[in-house]
């Protein structure tokens, strides 16, 4: 490691669905051609679905993607994270880092561990920016979650995400209590379809914080599906992963290559209003997905009862993610053979 010395390093965190996602992907596609840039993207599932966001084919060269599934990466002994950057440095060389934890990472355990010994030599950890839905930050559902907070007191710069479909007062309500929050925050902006400038990596931080809730994040437990001890993927027979943990529960299922879904029955079953057989008025914290369908790739998106179903350059194989309370109990088994019932090839 002694020929590299302080990468530029920016986490990127905030709550499930803000965008930081497409706040990368932008950002790639605007760094200058002649820097590696590298991302390190956690996922709170086994399952990687944000990696297949942001796929090659859509960004500029000289991008190095890699990711850490299975929960939040600060609670797993740190290791994970650690040898992830590690292996980028020594391999690629960046100009740059990004760091994307799952939307429930709590980013105290994260900035510890960049700053210490194994990593503060080589990195050079930039203002912490938090990206935040201002149509939903003042929901007393989201409010109460402690990560949540502490995601925005350790923030350097406060983005409010998704500017472009909130509406002035959800805009005006945002900045009302932004402006609040002590101790004050370096930059307090604004986001349109996840365009941030690209100075942002560039702010140096002005005082580390303490998290308010340092215990706030726990642990997450993985295991496979029983008929899943063997990894095969076949059409029909899909590899399914579980994850139980920080207050939620997921299961994340990848389809073999050769699968083709039918685009309509797919939005019939993963859109609002229903899935899963839950209770009416459940609510799905994240669902998010790519599938081979009859004129090419698509995405899915769903975060509070928004669904969204987009294009995406993504060649490899069909597979999906969903998040909800630890306190429902979905039945992946009826959701799973409904998914298959998708399939047309």
């Amino acid at each position: 490691m002694d020929s590299i010395r302080k990468v530029p390093t920016t986490i990127l965190t905030g709550f499930f669905g803000v965008g930081k996602t497409t706040a990368i992907k932008s950002m790639l596609t605007r760094k200058p051609p002649h820097e590696i840039w590298a991302v390190l993207i956690n996922e709170f599932g086994e399952v990687s679905v944000d990696q297949a966001a942001v796929e090659k084919e859509s960004i500029s060269d000289n991008v190095i993607i890699q990711e850490i599934p299975g929960g939040c990466m600060c609670c797993m002994t740190n290791v994970p994270m650690e040898v992830g950057i590690l292996e980028i440095l020594r391999r690629v060389k960046p100009d740059r880092l990004l760091i994307e934890p799952t939307g429930i990472g709590h980013p105290a355990g994260i900035l510890d561990e960049l700053r210490g010994p194994q990593l503060s030599t080589s990195l050079n950890v930039k203002a912490v920016i938090c990206l935040v839905d201002p149509r939903h930050a003042l929901d007393s559902r989201i409010q109460s979650v402690n990560v949540f907070n502490d995601q925005i007191h350790l923030a350097d710069i406060l983005v409010a995400s998704k500017a472009d479909i909130a509406n002035a007062d959800e805009l005006k309500f945002f900045y009302e209590w932004a402006e609040q929050l002590f101790p004050p925050k370096l930059r307090i902006i604004e986001a349109r379809h996840g365009d941030l400038e690209l100075l942002l990596l560039d702010l140096d931080i002005e005082n580390a914080k303490a998290p308010l809730f340092p215990h706030a994040h726990g642990h997450v437990h993985r295991e496979r599906a029983a008929k899943q001890e063997v990894i095969v993927i076949e059409q029909g027979n899909p590899h399914r992963a579980l994850n139980q943990g920080l207050g939620y529960r997921g299961c994340g299922w990848i389809f073999s290559a050769e699968e083709v879904f039918d685009s309509e029955m797919v939005v019939d079953l993963l859109g609002p209003p229903g899935l899963l057989g839950l209770p009416k008025g459940a609510i799905i914290e994240r669902l998010k997905g790519v599938f081979r369908v009859e004129k090419g790739w698509v995405l899915v998106n769903r975060v509070n009862g928004e669904f969204t179903l987009s294009e995406i350059a993504y060649r490899n194989d069909s597979r999906l993610e969903v998040i909800v309370s630890e306190d429902l109990k979905p039945d992946w088994d009826e959701l799973e053979r409904r998914l298959i019932k998708c399939s047309i090839s």
